[in-house]
């Protein structure tokens, strides 16, 4: 089995503990205090697994040798916060069950930027896989 498929499902079930745990914290705290901690607690784990591959600081900081586009980068990173603290801020509204749901629908809007950003095709599997998942939300939402 190809471990893509291994890690996707163990990224989902650590999601979903997650949002159980942030539900909680986000009672006590601000969205953006708990994104802030979120953000330092990654930054410190990246890095020690940076430096115990035998990297150097200096290799993470500077992307001179890395084909990349920064404004690509910059918008990803501006992109993935404001994500994140979307989805602190509905935890924070919803509760952990019902902000999942929705966001859960994510799929459907990736498929949809792929085409539109990068042209890539979307096949029909992909559209009714997302419609469905999409519509599966809406229905938990509205009568669940």
């Amino acid at each position: 089995m190809n471990p893509g498929y291994i890690l996707a499902v163990t990224a989902a079930a650590l999601w979903g503990l997650t949002y159980c745990l942030d539900e909680k914290v986000l009672a006590e705290i601000s969205i953006y205090k708990l994104y802030f901690l979120h953000s330092l607690f990654g930054v410190l784990l990246a890095l020690s697994i940076w430096l115990f591959q035998g990297n150097s600081v200096g290799d993470l900081i500077t992307l001179e040798a890395e084909k990349i586009s920064w404004k690509l980068l910059l918008l990803t990173l501006v992109v993935g916060s404001l994500a994140a603290l979307a989805i602190f801020g509905s935890i924070q509204a919803l509760g952990a069950s019902k902000a999942s749901i929705l966001e859960i629908s994510y799929p459907l809007f990736v498929a949809i930027f792929a085409f539109l950003l990068w042209g890539q095709v979307i096949t029909l599997p992909v559209l009714l896989g997302g419609i469905l998942i999409f519509v599966g939300s809406a229905i938990i939402i509205l009568w669940g």
